[in-house]
């Protein structure tokens, strides 16, 4: 005898079914009915329960439906006063996040406002200061006007130092 099975050798239940008849339609069906019981059987179930629950519901005293109530509302209005809470805090934050644009647009328009005014008075500052060398001014470095003939009426530029 071997000791191990060959599945090869094993039958199967796909001949099983072929031998004895058994077609996928018939398997299809007996698969709905039962479906179907398992349906009916929740659907029953489900009734019973709702149906105790109203029974228990309009048998019982004023103070079990306030009980009931209190403890369907209490999560509602914690949950409520949380989301309130929580949207509170998301407006002050809104708020804060406003001023602080604001404050930064302001500051902006006043650092524009004062390197504008820094830049005006390097320009007047330029055009009012003479050159610090020889070199930087422009007149005696134009070989033209050094090449003409002085006039006796005009002194010459006096010498910076």
């Amino acid at each position: 005898m071997p000791s191990r099975l060959d599945p090869a050798e094993m039958p199967r239940l796909d001949a099983f079914d072929e031998e004895f008849g058994q077609d996928p339609a018939t398997i299809l069906r007996a698969e709905r009915r039962g479906l179907r019981l398992l349906s009916l059987v929740g659907l029953a179930l489900g009734a019973g329960v709702i149906a105790a629950l109203a029974f228990a519901w309009s048998n019982a005293d004023g103070r079990l439906r306030l009980e009931l109530q209190s403890a369907a509302t209490s999560p509602r209005n914690a949950d409520r006063a949380a989301q309130d809470e929580e949207i509170d805090r998301l407006r002050r934050q809104l708020d804060a996040l406003k001023n602080d644009v604001n404050e930064l647009t302001e500051a902006q328009h006043q650092a524009a406002h004062t390197i504008a005014a820094m830049k005006a008075a390097e320009e007047d500052l330029r055009r009012h200061a003479p050159p610090p060398y020889w070199y930087s001014n422009p007149a005696t470095l134009d070989l033209t006007i050094a090449n003409q003939p002085r006039s006796a009426g005009v002194a010459p530029p006096p010498r910076r130092r």
